[in-house]
């Protein structure tokens, strides 16, 4: 008897398998000015460009989010960076706390009284409001993807 090997039996039948299998053409990046402008209102009022796409749910999980933080930084008299910073720290914070968007112009009725960093609640109160910054800058990507199309 003359008896064929397993692997010679199996290889020939997996390697047609696999030839068999088509390639995922890769996608190619591109640029939606529609989800520019949605990015653009998440930014501005928060949850803004998913009510316009019609996830009020999200949109306000993200404007409860991020004007609670917001609006809690202030209260605890956090330090609300100005535009001119003289360094790098001070630029970092400016940009944190303009990606509250509107909030971010609301911060000048609540800062009369100024920053109190001498005590632990106003140092907290900086980092909420630079916390809200960053959700709702991701709140606008996260917003830029679902009009793009590259995201549900």
């Amino acid at each position: 008897m003359n008896e064929t090997p397993a692997s010679e039996i199996i290889v020939p039948a997996v390697t047609e398998q696999v030839a068999a299998k088509p390639r995922p053409r890769p996608r190619r990046a591109s640029f939606s000015f529609a989800g520019l402008g949605v990015a653009i209102l998440s930014w501005a009022v928060p949850g803004l460009g998913h009510l316009v796409l019609g996830r009020w749910r999200r949109a306000l999980a993200f404007f409860i989010s991020v004007g609670g933080l917001a609006i809690t930084g202030y209260l605890l008299r956090g330090n609300v960076f100005p535009q001119h910073a003289t360094d790098a720290f001070g630029r970092l914070g400016f940009y944190a706390d303009l990606g509250t968007g509107v909030f971010y112009y609301l911060a000048h009725f609540f800062e009369r009284l100024g920053p109190d960093v001498s005590r632990a609640l106003g140092d907290d109160g900086t980092r909420f409001i630079a916390a809200a910054g960053l959700v709702n800058v991701l709140s606008a990507f996260d917003a830029y993807e679902i009009a793009a199309g590259r995201r549900r």
